[in-house]
């Protein structure tokens, strides 16, 4: 079985000028795993590597405008928070 490798960075979920809602992190995540899915159709194996740039940022500082409301999370937490967002994007498309 052939293997094909797809890695997605951060910035290929939320683009400069939007505000990286949950309905855009899914059109652009269509558009990306369209080209895989026709690979995964044709018995390839393939693999998915991702970045979480700008939406570990945006976690970051809704953490930060609600620390008076809700304990701010540290970056770690984040950056796993992110990461499972990305997953559950990728699992759901």
């Amino acid at each position: 079985m052939k293997k094909f490798v797809v890695a997605l960075g951060g910035n290929a979920l939320i683009r400069p000028g939007e505000r990286g809602t949950i309905e855009e992190q899914f059109a652009h995540m269509r558009e990306a795993v369209a080209p895989a899915a026709r690979l995964i159709r044709r018995v390839y194996q393939v693999v998915f590597t991702h970045g979480n740039g700008p939406i570990v940022g945006n976690l970051l500082l809704q953490t930060e405008a609600a620390r008076d409301r809700a304990a701010p999370m540290p970056l770690y937490v984040c950056g796993a928070e992110s990461q499972g967002e990305i997953g559950l994007l990728i699992q759901q498309t």
